[in-house]
């Protein structure tokens, strides 16, 4: 019988002594752990090194940047990416684990992401949420737009069932702050057009009808309504940050 294959956990950490203990301890089924820190200034890089991560510190970039950096570090055969706010459960190890006993002519793997915000799953609809997260080493890379960061894999891709649990905000101060910081870089990505100011009405009244109706968020209630704010929220501040940049650009002082 073949050696079981090693799987190599990759994060970025900073400041996130709250929860990358439980991000760390929760890849049980992951041989080596590589941690890539922004020089944190909590008790971060303490925790993760108690559990048995090997901790490189590195000035932050983007996301898409530095999540490679850690991809570089690894050396298993397959990496799973998880973020610092997310949980992989025991039954994703477990089926990560026979998934790669025999992984023929697969290269990469999509694992359901579930979101857990005001005391609340999301496990249905509003955030339809696969991004691939586990995959071959060699066959794959970090890609994306910051800070939207992706997988990217030459190759054939599966599904795997169980999910990972993503504890992203601890309150909505906290989740508004993300939005204003994702917003920003984001906005940054793109140039503006003649079309933004558009847009800044348009896209952010499709994505609430998009949450609320079409995903099925009325069905949450209260909690529905406020992820379909938000996240029209979020492509309101995006499309306003490039317009303000198109008058300054057009109107320099």
């Amino acid at each position: 019988m073949a050696d079981a294959p090693k799987i190599s956990l990759i994060t970025i950490t900073k400041n996130e002594e709250e929860l990358i203990g439980q991000c760390l301890k929760s890849a049980w089924f992951c041989a080596e752990k590589i941690v890539i820190d922004s020089f944190s200034t909590d008790r971060t890089v303490e925790i993760a090194r108690a559990a048995g991560a090997d901790v490189t510190q590195h000035e932050f970039t983007d996301y898409v940047t530095q999540k490679q950096m850690a991809l570089d570090r690894a050396s298993g055969d397959w990496v799973l990416l998880m973020d610092a706010d997310e949980q992989a459960t025991h039954a994703l190890g477990e089926e990560i684990l026979r998934a790669l006993s025999d992984a023929r002519g697969i290269d990469g793997y999509r694992i359901r992401r579930v979101l857990y915000h005001l005391g609340h799953f999301y496990p249905h609809g509003i955030y339809p949420d696969t991004p691939v997260r586990l995959f071959r080493r060699e066959r794959g890379h970090i890609g994306g737009l910051d800070p939207h960061d992706k997988v990217v894999v030459e190759g054939k891709i599966g599904h795997l069932s169980e999910p990972i649990l993503h504890f992203s905000y601890r309150d909505v101060a906290d989740h508004v702050a993300t939005i204003n910081r994702f917003s920003t870089r984001a906005a940054a990505e793109k140039r503006p057009t003649m079309f933004t100011a558009f847009k800044m009405i348009a896209n952010p009244a499709w994505r609430f009808f998009n949450f609320y109706v079409i995903r099925g968020g009325f069905r949450d209630g209260g909690r529905g309504l406020y992820a379909a704010m938000t996240a029209a929220f979020y492509v309101f501040l995006k499309y306003a940050k490039m317009y303000e940049r198109r008058l300054q650009e057009r109107h320099p002082r």
